[in-house]
This record gives structure tokens, sequence and C-alpha cells, in this order.
């Protein structure tokens, strides 16, 4: 398999999670990461590779990139916003369902190819005014 697919299955992943164990839709993923929901499932699909910008985000906020590029090791960087990251996903998704989570997403079950769907969350993405403005 092509490389971009393989790095793109691992992104989705990491999508299905970030949200301390909810999915994120790919606008929503790519508002976090500056860019635009089309880039996001660009690099889903295999499309484009992704951006050492990107990965360098994903870094910052706990990812770690080795797995991205090679599946190898832990989803999570050994960094204090990893294990952080780590720490509030496990919390938050707690027991069987959190180990599943935390096993998918350390790609150790599966191959990352598994059915499970982690507990949804809703989330607001987008443009948000900040200034209240009154008639």
């Amino acid at each position: 398999m092509d490389l971009n697919n393989e790095i793109g299955k691992r992104i989705r992943n990491i999508r299905l999670v970030f949200n301390e164990g909810g999915k994120l839709t790919a606008n929503q993923f790519g508002f976090l990461l500056k860019e635009s929901g089309d880039k996001i499932r660009n690099y889903e699909l295999g499309r484009t590779p992704i951006s050492p910008r990107v990965l360098y985000s994903l870094y910052k906020r706990g990812i770690n990139p080795i797995y991205i590029i090679s599946g190898e090791g832990s989803m999570f960087a050994d960094t204090k916003a990893g294990r952080e990251f780590a720490g509030r996903l496990s919390e938050h998704t707690g027991g069987k369902a959190g180990a599943k989570v935390l096993e998918l997403a350390d790609g150790s079950a599966d191959g990352g190819g598994s059915k499970f769907t982690p507990p949804v969350y809703k989330v607001a993405a987008g443009r948000i005014n900040k200034k209240n403005k009154k008639k």
C-alpha cells in the first residue's frame, strides 16, 4: 500500500480520538490545526503528503510524528503534552471503552482497522464572533 494512504489512515485514527476520545469532523480537526477540512480529507485519503507544519502542530499537541509516518511506537509523543493527552483520553473515556480507545490509538489492536467507534462529543468549530453586538 502507498505510504500516503498508510499515513492517512493514522491521521484519521488520530482525528477519531483527538477530542478526548470523541471524533471531530475533518473541518473541526482542520480548524484546530489551521488547515482546511479539504486538506485534512486529502491527507486522510492519501491524495496529498502531510506537511511538516501539520506534523509539528500535532507534535506540539502530544502526537508522535514517528507514529504518523511509520506506524511504529505509541500514538502519543514522549513529551509532557503527550502524557497529558494520553491521561485526558483515558480519564474521559474510562473503563473498557477507554482501554479500547487507547489500544487503537497506540495501533496495537486490529492494526488500526477496528470497527470500534469512540464516544462522540459535540464541539463548536468555525468562526465565533468575539464581540456581541447589541442592537
